[in-house]
């Protein structure tokens, strides 16, 4: 960006009042300031590339140079509801929080949006993805009606339907994945997408499992050559494996008298999908989702948004996985209810794969972008770099989110001030709360705020029951998107619900201001990831997790803490810089500022260990949506948490600085 775009972008912004003084002039302090960054470009630029560049140095002026305040630049106000809760005390200290607005239900099912998105508009593009020729593969409403009722009439034919075994997807994300999963719940039946992890990793035990516990009628991989040794593990009598070309032959013939006769037959208490759960805290579990609970789950989520507006199309650039319920209800479900486009991503949020998502970020122009916090620590580095790639990023950009872990306050602001750079205005940064059982929803920050770790108020539909657990709350949760219950699995059944009927989250969440319970609720970890030191203290892990990571952008992407029964706390961290230079020095300095900031063995940090081996989502040390699991990390790297405790020190330790 040169000095006269900047000095035109910020002269044609309005002078902003700050609290107790004057109006300042944005192109008086604030265009100082960026036209000295813009003489430090071509510098900050070779440290970037040198992978020691400190992540907001960039959007920063040069030390000395007075630096704008990003409170006082404006945020971009949505047309959606204003936050309104209803909340009630109960008995214990219990608290009852409900959304005060009513949900809005229809006959209509989610399966449904599909002929309403053909009708207005039947050559709008619902799913692009990259064919073998890198160019885009794309499938419009009017053909997604049609070829999702050849797969429904073909499932209908082989006795595929309601109470019928279901249908299990084991490939990635792809239009031809979309055409089954939809198809088949056009046809009635319950579709099983498992993880293409089970199915592509040397050891076949959690493939077998999820088959086991599924047992579908039909199995199907895109690609039968990666798949072969998946598929013939799935083999057994009556039992069909369909893959590569034969999948063309559910495509057809339509039977329209067919279809029409089954949706009659299809309610809302019609399963419609089995997920498996993370596995985080022991084997996964098959949560029941019907087709109310993803149709609700979507309209909850939509009722809160800007209302659909005919002359803006939706679009996204996604990775999450449709196995997973926040790639295949959230997003998919999501994009389908506002008849809006979903490019699927070929990239992931991990050093080297990240590449393909920039990419492809050169093609989309989204309007909106959600990822995990992973991912936008290698997005700001990309846009800081590539002011062609910022242009068209912004382009189109409403609104930013993000899930499956807290953000960094330091990646919020980054990115933040990347979108002034180009808008003149920040942008509303979304979140929420949600998981497998509860159909990917459930609270949501669907306000402008300023700070990250919320996860909002509750969505249409929801009442909260936050129970007291010391200084949080353990949540709760009822809805008609909540699961129906767990597959095959009564005595997880009878633990899963209170006696009032409340799903039991275990999560737990603290309000951001007591005395107004308007500002919502920020996460407060996992309760199962809490554990106790030697002393008997107790320790919230996820929470010191994330303030850590924070603390250490961009330095390390991601931790571990350790252990359970220490005399003190340490912690495995992988870099998200090269291991050199005085980076070493840096993370010592980083950590004393840390620990100066806490009191208590609970919530400081002795020592850290640097890993070199990635985290092993083959392993499932990693999950699906990114996140670490925590017990595995321990479990399988027990002997460099004993590296960490050992003395002498191992050289892979880091120590505070003047510790």
């Amino acid at each position: 960006m040169s000095r006269k775009v900047l000095r035109d972008l910020f002269c044609a912004l309005p002078p902003i009042r700050r609290a107790g003084g004057p109006s300042a002039s944005v192109a008086g302090r604030g265009l100082l300031a960026l036209v000295a960054m813009e003489n430090r470009r071509s510098d900050l630029e070779a440290k970037n590339t040198a992978g020691c560049l400190e992540g907001s140095d960039f959007t920063q002026v040069a030390r000395g140079e007075p630096a704008r305040d990003l409170r006082d630049i404006p945020m971009r106000k949505l047309n959606r509801p204003p936050p309104r809760i209803e909340v009630r005390d109960g008995s214990d200290g219990v608290t009852y929080v409900a959304c005060a607005y009513a949900l809005k239900t229809s006959d209509e099912l989610l399966i449904d949006y599909l002929g309403r998105g053909a009708a207005i508009r039947p050559d709008q593009t619902f799913l692009a993805e990259r064919g073998s020729d890198r160019q885009w593969r794309r499938l419009t409403y009017r053909q997604a009606l049609r070829d999702t009722a050849a797969v429904a009439t073909w499932l209908i034919r082989q006795g595929f339907g309601p109470d019928a075994p279901p249908v299990a997807i084991l490939s990635e994300n792809s239009i031809e994945h979309a055409l089954l999963m939809f198809g088949a719940l056009r046809a009635g039946a319950t579709v099983v997408p498992i993880s293409p992890a089970y199915a592509i990793d040397g050891d076949l035990s959690r493939l077998g499992y999820a088959l086991d516990l599924a047992e579908p009628a039909l199995v199907y991989a895109r690609e039968a050559d990666r798949y072969d040794k998946a598929l013939k593990h799935a083999a057994a009598p009556g039992r069909r494996l369909v893959s590569g070309g034969a999948f063309d032959a559910m495509l057809r013939e339509v039977d329209d008298a067919a279809i029409a006769a089954r949706r009659k037959q299809i309610t809302g208490d019609t399963v419609a999908k089995i997920l498996l759960t993370s596995g985080s805290t022991g084997l996964p579990k098959g949560a029941v989702n019907t087709h109310a609970n993803i149709t609700l789950g979507s309209q909850m989520t939509r009722q809160m948004a800007e209302p659909f507006d005919p002359e803006r199309v939706h679009t996204v650039l996604d990775w999450l996985p449709w196995h997973h319920t926040f790639g295949g209800n959230a997003v998919l479900n999501g994009v389908l209810r506002v008849t809006g486009t979903l490019y699927i991503d070929g990239g992931r949020p991990l050093p080297g794969k990240f590449n393909e998502t920039i990419e492809n970020l050169r093609d989309v122009c989204p309007t909106g972008f959600g990822s995990v916090p992973a991912a936008y620590a290698m997005l700001a580095d990309a846009l800081e770099r590539d002011a062609e790639l910022r242009r068209s990023f912004f382009k189109n950009l409403r609104g930013l989110s993000y899930g499956g872990a807290v953000l960094p306050q330091t990646l919020w602001e980054r990115m933040q001030r990347l979108a002034v750079l180009e808008l003149g205005e920040r942008l509303p940064f979304g979140t929420g709360w949600g998981m497998t059982e509860s159909t990917a929803t459930g609270t949501a920050v669907y306000w402008n705020v300023e700070r990250t770790g919320l996860i909002g108020l509750p969505l249409p539909g929801v009442t909260l029951k936050l129970v007291p657990s010391g200084d949080r709350h353990e949540l709760r949760i009822k809805g008609p998107h909540i699961m129906a219950r767990y597959h095959r699995n009564d005595e997880l059944n009878r633990a899963a619900f209170d006696d009032e009927g409340y799903f039991r989250t275990g999560d737990a969440v603290r309000w951001i201001d007591p005395g107004e319970p308007l500002s919502g609720l920020e996460f407060a970890g996992r309760l199962a990831e809490d554990f106790k030191l030697q002393s008997g203290t107790w320790v919230q892990a996820g929470i010191l997790r994330r303030d850590l990571v924070d603390a250490l952008q961009p330095l390390v992407y991601e931790a571990v803490i350790a252990a359970p029964d220490r005399p003190w706390l340490g912690a495995l961290v992988w870099l998200g810089a090269p291991n050199g230079g005085d980076l070493r020095g840096r993370l010592a300095e980083r950590l004393a500022a840390f620990n100066r900031a806490r009191k208590g063995s609970s919530t400081q940090i002795a020592r850290l260990l640097i890993l070199s081996e990635p985290p092993s989502p083959s392993a499932g040390e990693i999950t699906d949506k990114r996140s670490i699991n925590l017990r595995c990390v321990l479990e399988r790297r027990a002997a460099d948490v004993v590296a960490l405790y050992a003395d002498p020190l191992d050289p892979r330790v880091v120590l505070p600085a003047g510790g």
